[in-house]
């Protein structure tokens, strides 16, 4: 299939999606980590018969690609002289970033995050000093409450996929695959707001435009894939996904232009992560969040087909034991067990 990175109409854009304000996220997140690893996943290349290469998000300080969107937005709101704290909404990994940014900055945190937060990031988050607000299930829920609490107190709204500074942070995945992998064919990424794929898009875009961007969108949080067959942003009542960092339940006007024009989407269930968090656990030696091993999944469903490198976005590793220990009990898929013995 052709790449669709040209459909996306880049001259609209705000200014932290044009070129100068890509390189101004990358100046910020180079300010504090190096690239994170792209290496190839010998295991998987042979399975598929073509290369495989893991974008290694697992490695950045908060475990999480997130870090990077945070970053960048601190770092924006520094040059406009901004001080005020930062606020937002987040099932996790997101909500981690901006106590991460905040804490670097010193300027004070709250994260609202839904009932069922995972525990592990919850107390990650309050490890880095930010105020915790538990209540409700959806982003939308958890936004209508956040907003109020920005007016009331002058907080700053970081919004976990919704703002160019954010997107233009994760654009330095994309710019660091094509820096490494210039005939990169496909990159396959997990999908939830559509910011990380967003980002991406706009990187390849101009690094690597004959490209292809899948993005992985689990059924039962796949609001990038309604929105898109209703031709405007759908907010779901309802999510259920194992996979906490996919599953705001909605997708905004910015990522549905970007992600949503530039994209192919194939759509996963719950029970295709657990294999594919055990390939990455067992062939690799890389321990992951449900939703990291997305991209993974995706290849090992069959609906990614393509020649050439491909390179799959592994977006996080704050897990439950809980999770390890079902990761644990899950066989590998007949193929791999075969590579990996």
């Amino acid at each position: 299939m052709p790449s669709k990175l040209r459909a996306v109409d880049t001259a609209g854009l705000d200014a932290a999606l044009q070129p100068a304000g890509l390189a101004a996220a990358w100046a910020a997140v180079r300010r504090v980590f190096p690239p994170t690893p792209l290496l190839e996943s010998h295991a998987l290349s042979r399975w598929l018969g073509r290369p495989v290469w893991l974008k290694l998000e697992t490695v950045t300080p908060i475990r999480a690609f997130k870090v990077r969107g945070a970053l960048a937005k601190a770092a924006e709101l520094e040059s406009q002289g901004d001080a005020g704290g930062l606020v937002t909404a987040s099932a996790g990994n997101h909500g981690l970033a901006v106590a991460f940014a905040g804490r670097r900055m010193h300027r004070p945190v709250t994260v609202f995050v839904p009932e069922h937060a995972n525990p592990t990031k919850v107390a990650a988050m309050r490890a880095l000093g930010a105020d915790v607000v538990r209540g409700g299930h959806t982003f939308r829920e958890l936004a209508d409450r956040a907003l109020p609490f920005c007016e009331r107190t002058g907080g700053v709204w970081v919004h976990p996929f919704d703002d160019p500074a954010v997107m233009a942070g994760q654009s330095t995945v994309g710019q660091e695959i094509a820096q490494v992998l210039p005939d990169v064919a496909q990159v396959v990424v997990p999908v939830g707001g559509g910011g990380l794929a967003s980002g991406i898009a706009l990187a390849l875009l101009a690094a690597a435009p004959g490209a292809e961007l899948v993005g992985v969108q689990m059924a039962g949080a796949d609001a990038m894939l309604q929105s898109l067959a209703a031709g405007r942003v759908v907010a779901m009542e309802r999510v259920s996904t194992i996979a906490d960092g996919l599953a705001p339940g909605t997708v905004s006007d910015r990522t549905l232009a970007i992600a949503g024009a530039a994209a192919q989407f194939v759509r996963l269930s719950d029970e295709e992560l657990y294999p594919a968090m055990r390939v990455l656990l067992e062939c690799e030696g890389v321990p992951t969040e449900p939703s990291a091993a997305a991209g993974v999944a995706a290849l090992l469903s069959g609906q990614v087909a393509g020649s050439g490198p491909v390179a799959v976005v592994v977006t996080g590793a704050n897990f439950t034991m809980e999770q390890m220990a079902r990761v644990m009990d899950t066989p590998l898929p007949a193929g791999l067990a075969a590579e990996a013995g």
